[in-house]
């Protein structure tokens, strides 16, 4: 007997449709140009430090928020309408109910009348205004210290006449010797002279030691210059944040770091291969003198250990920016350190991210950016 083997069935033609396979090369070409674009942008976030830009491109539509769908009714209108739909809406409403009729609890909460909320101050603001002070003239002033000093002799008489001190004896020099003392220095003129040497020294002594009483102690000049320096800081605190292309000069570095101590401000002077940023918080008065001294007086071009070749360098110009200046409640720091980032630029910003202003570093950042552009 015969046994018929296995047949293999022919299998039908599968057509696709046209277009399909250059569809999916478009869609995998498109898919790796953005993953280089996304490693690009990476390398330069980086590179700059910006690692939030790098962040925001590798987000994908499932790591989005999705927005809340809008609701049908809005809670504010939930409890007047009719029905859970603005449909109704277009239906009137007598006066009564919207005056809180009885018959309509829900409407008793709708009045003609107008509530105003109290206005408040801004925290920064002061309670009272500071009283003005009196500036008097050169004229006022002498004419004040005159009166001053004539009621202090009217005193001093007053008491003399009543016997309460005894008077003063008389001031005699050698200039007015003669007409003071005429028959004691006609009599022994030596005598007269020696003695009144003796007293001009001793009014000369009693002097200097009034002089010497009255003289501040190093320790109270020193408190006297801090209080003069110590602004109030209690409404708020002043901010000025400067960037500067090269800060490898000494004196530079040294300028500002003596002008910060002895304005007695906190901040960061943060010292970095591309970017160098100082950050200062203290009063308005000394805040102003010295922007003036990072913006006019420093001449950042100039170079002292430079100077025969100043003339035939071909580098680019330094210079100092204020790229951000406001007030804030408190303070960042609590005294003005210097920080010298040496590697990865982005550790600057993790280091200004102890204190809470990394965005000092995205300013510079940016502003480094837009000035090589231009």
């Amino acid at each position: 007997m015969r046994i018929k083997g296995a047949t293999r069935q022919p299998k039908a033609m599968k057509f696709n449709e046209a277009g399909k396979f250059i569809q999916l090369a478009q869609k995998q070409r498109a898919q790796s140009k953005l993953e280089e674009l996304q490693r690009q942008i990476a390398a330069t976030a980086k590179k700059t430090g910006i690692s939030t830009v790098a962040k925001r491109v590798m987000l994908t539509d499932d790591n989005l928020s999705k927005e809340d769908p809008v609701p049908e009714v809005e809670w504010w209108d939930k409890f007047i309408l009719v029905t859970e739909n603005y449909s109704s809406s277009d239906t009137p409403v007598s006066q009564e109910e919207l005056l809180g009729s009885v018959a309509n609890p829900k409407y008793r909460e709708i009045t003609h009348l107008i509530e105003h909320p109290l206005s408040k101050p801004p925290p920064g603001a002061a309670e009272t205004a500071p009283p003005l002070s009196v500036v008097l003239t050169k004229k006022e002033r002498r004419k004040l210290r005159t009166q001053r000093r004539l009621e202090r002799q009217r005193e001093e008489q007053e008491k003399i006449r009543l016997g309460l001190i005894p008077p003063p004896p008389p001031k005699v020099r050698i200039a007015n010797l003669m007409r003071v003392l005429c028959s004691e220095a006609v009599q022994d003129p030596t005598k007269v002279e020696a003695t009144v040497r003796a007293q001009a020294a001793e009014r000369q002594k009693k002097h200097q030691k009034a002089n010497a009483e009255r003289q501040l102690t190093k320790e109270q000049r020193s408190a006297k210059k801090i209080a003069k320096l110590t602004e109030d800081t209690s409404q708020g605190v002043h901010i000025a944040v400067f960037r500067i292309d090269n800060l490898s000069n000494p004196q530079h570095k040294y300028k500002v770091e003596t002008n910060a101590t002895q304005f007695l401000f906190t901040g960061l002077m943060l010292l970095s291969k591309d970017n160098n940023i100082v950050i200062i918080e203290g009063g308005p008065k000394g805040l102003r003198k010295f922007k003036r001294l990072m913006m006019v007086r420093i001449k950042w071009n100039e170079d002292v250990r430079n100077r025969k070749n100043q003339e035939d360098d071909k580098r680019p110009k330094n210079q100092c920016k204020l790229i951000w200046e406001g007030t804030r409640k408190t303070r960042y720091f609590s005294k003005f350190t210097t920080k010298l980032i040496t590697g990865d630029p982005s550790a600057a910003k993790e280091y200004l991210a102890k204190y809470n202003c990394q965005n000092f570093w995205d300013l510079a950042v940016c502003e480094n950016i837009v000035s090589e552009e231009v």
